[in-house]
């Protein structure tokens, strides 16, 4: 193939290639394309060159498609183009495909084992299985079992459980997706069963489980919010979360004679996925008035994240809530849904100039709910509880905020009205550097209230992923974290927090309504110290707490 120029060389190589296909010479065809490769030839001309191989017939080009995977070629639309070609002609040809996948040559065994599930070769099958049973090459292993998943046979299931305990990863991974493709009641039973066997197997089976999505495996799913695995309940939070409303009929469903731990976990779930249809059961959890704070809480907080005017006057009773948190959560939630019932709902509450009045306009001030303040700041008995806790019981920055949105409200004389009342505010002399982090914007300026008023200067982060460049980049003396938020839970942030400092250099307080931690022995409950060096995690804390429970917890490494 002499020639002067490059622009000859290409005409000749087209020219002879087209030559060879009509000749069906596949010797020469080969020998030619030799001459595809990145370093002899431009993307251009292997176009070209693909546009004339799409002509031939299969006998002929599919031998040369082969050849061609052994070619340098880098530009992936190429290498698409060529694995297009691989899909055209292989499709009719099984014993073509039978024969390339059991070669070999490695790169072209790949994209043929690929094509052969793709055009769900059903007479692959015995092959597939017999390169599963004996090939040592993981990619290999990989790629046999993902084709034989796709021609979701019910008698694979016991090739792809075997191949489950394989060491690679992801051989491991594809066996497992492979149970799944398979897509019976078999299939979702086989993946519950690999739950607990390590943390790897864990996650990859509930996404897994995930993907098959018909009614049974979403129920088994669901099931596992209630797992004491904390991996197997935050994977699958994050999987039901990528579902989105599809979720809502089974998450609901659910809760009728959930445990309360549990009750959370399906409650906090709708809540994020943000599904209208998802309402009227929860409001029917806030008006059983469940014994267990937590649910109390969680129902409030999926409320703020589903605005809606059905809410109503089921919302304001969480104002008069024995337990602060649950009363911040309603206030956060009203504060989202204002409606005239509830705003006079909330009129009414504030005018008993009660206890529960008090508490009611300090949650709402400590939540930072300013939209209800707009309908209540004209009512006299609001401003006198907003004076009495202001001046008695809000950390500076709530108070800061509260002055500055009456002054916007046009109350300019408010804050001349409680000056000589008020504490001065005094810096902080403690010097401890404290970061906080949860999902829940309300838990966060709770915490940040009451660490205010041990005398520390809490900095709190909403999103793990912000926190943990900040927490590795200042070595903080004490980390509190939720343990279940989306994207990263409390333990995963640990564990990244433990790779570079030790649980004496950051102590790490963890907070949770869980009893992950928690072992029952002769009938009393017991925080396991095993598990909590395990974990990484220096205390555990449960919700609801006392003030106290919470400043022993943090007096424990820090003296206010």
């Amino acid at each position: 193939m002499s020639s002067t120029t490059p622009e000859d060389f290409d005409k000749n190589f087209i020219a002879e290639l087209i030559f060879c296909l009509n000749q069906e010479d596949i010797v020469k065809a080969k020998a030619l394309l030799q001459f595809a490769a990145d370093s002899i030839i431009s993307t251009d001309v292997q176009k070209k060159a693909m546009a004339e191989l799409a002509k031939g017939s299969e006998q002929v080009v599919l031998p040369l498609l082969e050849y061609l995977t052994k070619i340098e070629i880098s530009d992936p639309k190429i290498q698409e183009a060529l694995y297009e070609l691989i899909l055209d002609k292989a499709y009719g040809n099984t014993e073509l495909v039978i024969a390339y996948i059991t070669k070999n040559e490695k790169k072209a065994r790949l994209l043929f084992l690929k094509a052969a599930g793709e055009l769900s070769l059903m007479e692959t099958a015995p092959i597939l299985k017999q390169i599963i049973s004996t090939d040592k090459d993981p990619q290999i292993l990989g790629a046999a079992i993902q084709s034989l998943g796709t021609l979701r046979l019910p008698e694979s299931l016991d090739t792809f459980g075997h191949m489950t305990a394989h060491p690679d990863r992801e051989v491991k991974k594809a066996a497992i997706f492979a149970i799944s493709e398979t897509g019976n009641q078999d299939a979702v039973d086989r993946i519950m069963g690999f739950l607990g066997e390590d943390a790897q197997t864990n996650k990859l089976a509930v996404e897994a489980l995930a993907e098959m999505q018909d009614l049974y495996a979403l129920e088994q799913l669901t099931s596992l919010l209630s797992s004491s695995i904390t991996i197997v309940r935050d994977t699958a939070i994050d999987q039901l979360l990528k579902l989105g409303t599809k979720s809502t009929p089974i998450l609901t469903r659910a809760f009728k004679n959930a445990q309360a731990d549990y009750l959370v976990h399906l409650i906090t779930t709708l809540g994020y996925i943000g599904d209208p249809a998802a309402i009227i059961p929860i409001l029917d959890i806030i008006n059983t008035q469940p014994k267990d704070a937590n649910i109390r809480q969680a129902a409030y907080e999926a409320m703020e994240r589903i605005p809606s005017p059905k809410t109503a006057m089921c919302l304001a009773q969480g104002l008069q809530d024995p337990v602060e948190a649950v009363r911040m959560s309603a206030a956060r939630a009203i504060d989202r849904n204002l409606s005239k019932p509830l705003v006079a709902g909330l009129k009414n509450i504030v005018r008993a100039g009660s206890v529960d009045a008090q508490n009611a306009v300090s949650a709402l001030i400590d939540a930072a709910s300013e939209n209800i303040f707009n309908f209540l700041v004209e009512e006299e008995t609001f401003l006198d509880l907003a004076q009495q806790h202001i001046t008695q019981n809000a950390d500076p920055a709530t108070r800061k905020f509260f002055l500055k949105k009456m002054h916007s409200l046009g109350k300019k004389e408010f804050a001349p009205r409680i000056t000589t009342k008020a504490p001065p505010e005094i810096a902080s002399t403690n010097t401890a550097k404290i970061i906080v982090v949860d999902d829940s914007k309300m838990m966060l300026k709770l915490y940040q209230n009451k660490l205010t008023a041990l005398g520390f200067i809490p900095q709190t982060f909403d999103r793990p992923e912000d926190a943990i460049p900040q927490i590795l980049a200042t070595q903080p003396d004490l980390v509190i974290t939720d343990l279940n938020m989306p994207n990263i839970s409390g333990l995963e942030l640990t564990r990244e927090i433990r790779k570079k400092f030790t649980r004496q250099q950051v102590p790490v307080l963890m907070i949770t309504t869980q009893s992950d931690f928690v072992e029952e022995e002769k009938g009393d409950m017991r925080v396991d110290d095993t598990l909590l060096t395990k974990s990484g995690i220096n205390i555990i804390l449960h919700k609801p707490f006392t003030d106290n429970d919470f400043k022993q917890a943090i007096t424990r490494f820090l003296a206010p």
